[in-house]
């Protein structure tokens, strides 16, 4: 039995500032902001409100009647989640204490327990006048940022990263309840493929029995697995260790496999695990399980060693994004935040999200929808960008428990490709002046990395790979040639996005370009008035060293100066799309030379000026529409190549499937003239690879001024359609004339044209709608239909945001719908 204890608590402060009813699961700060008790962080510069309560210690007291005693064997309290300090009691009785937010923490209370009331109270201590403590006593780390966190098992991005804000949060942040049982439990339960033969598959199942008193003989119990429902195998159970432990192999025929989104179906089969004592049912537990094989390829060649991540076989290039906590508060994260989010990277054509070192392990929902949409999680332990002092025993053994713990909860699911083990640190060790400690020749933090953790996944969970650290590989852990690599010489080197061409790395796991949020989240967090570039609510939402006056250098760059906040916003999302294009478009070419984009990053935790390319409020920047083209299965690539006076041309294709296609190359003129085609028929693409199809000489194109030509590509096969577009100079070099650009309705769709040339098309809607693309390149012998059912719009395009005395444009238009629509 288990009765929930979720629901109003009584939450005070230990300076008697604060007694309010909150809620659990939640967070003091949470509470406080929704009570009306503190002012919103998210809003002006309020973050600096929110110090006093990082300093304070908390205690949650609930009380709850009990007409009967539990009458099992077994009586547990269980907290999945406590933020993260705590000193735990009930009716007086101290239960023990707990020390890292990500463990889950049980106590027998069966002796504890008493008819009618009961008093639970949970004292949380502050999580920085106590890791400051600890940082006195054993001296300090070196870490970006705030240092004190490395004393900490808390999510680290809590005490502020150069995205986020500081808000070290306190409170029970997942659930609690009390759980009675007779016997045992089952826990850790999972099923992974180990091979397969033809339609055949074998099968290992394995998992845990947790049990409070002693079983007798454990030969009168067996596990039975059971695949839809069907008995595949009977399993004893037996102590390895101190722990008792089941596992087996079955066959399976027939089976049907778990595939990455675009190459298969996401098949999830579901298995019930039941302990049985004498044939009779103990206990049970029920899992929806994805069957497949995932591997690293790592093959020396000529560039160094391969990372490719093969999936039942298949090489997979992996495309996607960095996923960063969905919130700064976790307690208002929602069921739907995550839906929205997933299903808008698959939407995107990502197949895999890289859960970062310096967040959370994720939600159940989280992990439950990558299986389900078929999205690969690159899955980081929670390290990062700092020395961990694990030299000091308790920590070592602390975190080897919560890596153990981590590893057994998730590892059923299929959408785990692998487990990482830190974000940054060994780039740090290397790189980062202040993250050079050694004790007894380690760095701190390497025996986890190097020594526990590796060893953990292997007994733990042998079904997938482990890798050190993100980025790792070759002499330097931020080599080019060997493992992957995080790329931030462009934007926080201040180098430009061309540079990505230089970058020829073996999987490409971070690298990004900021930009503004959408225009009504900054009116969320700023009046109109504090909405100037440079004023302090507009500096206090970009946390990055001068992330400001970065995204102006950029935009003056490409586009010409601008003053103009509304301007501002436009141009810095275009140009992260275009930055973040440029490059994934560089990697994808080089297939699986280089194997894999994961950009920084998908999703923000706080309305904020940051890399990502959906805002905290869900709404989709241009990078997001970007992406949804330059991950399709097929991308046609044109890029101009100066040296050699040329264009390239190829395509993309990664299909596992020979493929068909039409393709039509044109050159237009900002005045709205094509001066030059060429049409392709009937070309097969290789399936999963990069055809060159062609390379156009300049000799061939007639003599016109460069920058004020683009050329378009699109590639046809059967019903769908691939677009692209390559400029032979900077968009503040071309001039741009007004596009005429017009719609017309057609169902729930808007169908676009134009008389010249038309970049960025944004169709902005006043009731937040996802539009099936947006931010998009007209030229004007092609349509682009876009679904919309919202006709509260406002279409603007690239030329709306020029500085028309640049001579970049003409006078500022207005997009309008045809006669038909009038």
């Amino acid at each position: 039995m288990i009765r929930s204890l979720a629901g109003k608590w009584q939450i005070s402060d230990d300076e008697g500032q604060y007694a309010f009813a909150g809620d659990v699961p939640g967070t003091v700060q949470g509470d406080l902001v929704q009570q009306g008790l503190v002012p919103h962080p998210y809003v002006g510069t309020n973050e600096t409100a929110m110090r006093d309560l990082e300093n304070k210690s908390w205690t949650y007291v609930k009380e709850f009647e009990l007409d009967d005693l539990p009458t099992e064997e077994n009586v547990e309290l269980v907290f999945e989640g406590v933020d993260t300090l705590s000193d735990i009691r009930l009716n007086g009785r101290y239960l023990g204490s707990t020390e890292d937010m990500f463990l889950e923490y049980r106590f027998d209370i069966k002796d504890v327990l008493k008819t009618g009331k009961n008093v639970l109270e949970v004292h949380i201590k502050s999580p920085v006048r106590e890791a400051r403590t600890l940082e006195c006593v054993y001296g300090k780390c070196g870490a970006t940022d705030e240092s004190i966190r490395a004393y900490i098992r808390k999510a680290q991005y809590s005490y502020g990263w150069d995205w986020g804000i500081r808000l070290p949060t306190s409170g029970i942040w997942r659930p609690v309840v009390f759980e009675s049982y007779s016997r045992a439990r089952l826990t850790g339960c999972t099923a992974s493929l180990e091979e397969q033969d033809d339609k055949t598959g074998r099968v290992r199942v394995s998992g845990y029995v947790a049990a409070g008193t002693d079983l007798g003989d454990l030969g009168d119990y067996r596990v039975e697995v059971r695949v839809q429902d069907a008995v595949v195998v009977e399993l004893p159970i037996e102590y390895v260790g101190d722990e008792l432990h089941f596992e087996g192999t079955f066959s399976l025929q027939n089976i049907r496999l778990w595939f990455p989104n675009g190459l298969g179906e996401q098949y999830l089969y579901a298995f019930e695990f039941i302990l049985n004592n004498d044939g009779a049912p103990v206990c049970s537990e029920k899992e929806r399980i994805g069957l497949r094989t995932v591997t690293l390829t790592r093959e020396q060649d000529a560039e160094g060693e391969s990372f490719i991540f093969t999936v039942n076989g298949r090489h997979v290039f992996a495309k996607g994004a960095n996923w960063i906590p969905a919130d700064s508060i976790l307690s208002w994260i929602q069921p739907d935040d995550y839906s929205r989010l997933i299903h808008m990277a698959r939407d995107a054509n990502m197949n895999m999200l890289r859960v970062w070192g310096g967040g959370i392990y994720e939600d159940k929902q989280f992990y439950a929808l990558c299986d389900e949409l078929g999205i690969m999680v690159w899955q980081d332990f929670m390290f990062a960008c700092a020395e961990v002092p694990d030299h000091l025993e308790w920590f070592r053994q602390l975190s080897d428990r919560e890596v153990r713990e981590a590893v057994r909860n998730l590892r059923y699911h299929a959408s785990i490709v692998l487990w990482c083990g830190n974000n940054e640190n060994n780039f740090g060790f290397d790189e980062w002046p202040m993250m050079g400690h050694k004790i007894n020749g380690e760095y701190l933090g390497n025996r986890l990395y190097l020594q526990d953790f590796p060893m953990i996944c292997a007994r733990e969970d042998p079904s997938r790979p482990y890798w050190p650290s993100s980025p790792y590989g070759g002499d330097k852990a931020n080599s080019a040639g060997y493992g992957d690599q995080h790329v931030w010489n462009v934007w926080s080197g201040w180098a430009d996005y061309k540079s990505y061409a230089d970058e020829n790395g073996r999987f490409i796991s971070e690298f990004g370009f900021e930009s503004a949020p959408d225009a009504k989240t900054i009116d969320f967090f700023a009046t109109k008035k504090e909405q100037n570039i440079l004023g302090s609510v507009m500096l206090s939402h970009n946390k990055k060293v001068e992330g400001q006056e970065r995204i102006l250098r950029f935009i003056n760059a490409h586009f010409g100066l601008t003053t103009d906040f509304g301007a501002f916003i436009y141009l810095s999302q275009l140009d992260q799309a275009e930055a973040i294009k440029f490059g994934v478009e560089h990697w994808r070419a080089r297939k699986y030379r280089t194997a894999g984009t994961l950009y920084w990053q998908l999703n923000d935790s706080w309305p904020v000026f940051s890399w990502s390319s959906v805002d905290y409020f869900k709404r989709p920047k241009a990078l997001y529409y970007y992406a949804r083209r330059f991950y399709a299965d097929i991308l046609p690539i044109v890029r101009y190549e100066p040296s050699d006076k040329a264009v390239s041309v190829t395509v993309v294709n990664d299909r596992y499937e020979d493929t068909l296609v039409d393709m039509a190359l044109e050159i237009w003129d900002t005045g709205g003239t094509k001066i030059w085609e060429k049409k392709y028929g009937g070309l097969r693409l290789l399936r999963d690879s990069v055809s060159t199809v062609d390379l156009i000489t300049m000799d061939e194109i007639p003599a016109k001024t460069l920058s004020d030509m683009v050329m378009h590509v699109r590639v046809v096969c059967g019903d769908q359609q691939y677009d692209n577009y390559a400029r032979f100079g900077e968009f503040r070099e071309m001039h741009l004339m007004d596009p005429e650009v017009s719609y017309v309705r057609e169902g729930d769709s808007l169908v676009f044209r134009c008389t010249r040339l038309a970049f960025g098309v944004h169709v902005a809607t006043e009731d937040d709608c996802l539009l099936s693309d947006d931010f998009f390149t007209l030229v004007p012998s092609v349509v682009v239909r876009v679904k919309c059912p919202s006709d509260r719009i406002h279409v603007t395009s690239l030329y709306d945001y020029l500085d028309k005395d640049s001579g970049h444009g003409e006078a500022v238009h207005e997009v309008t719908r045809t006669e038909a629509q009038k």
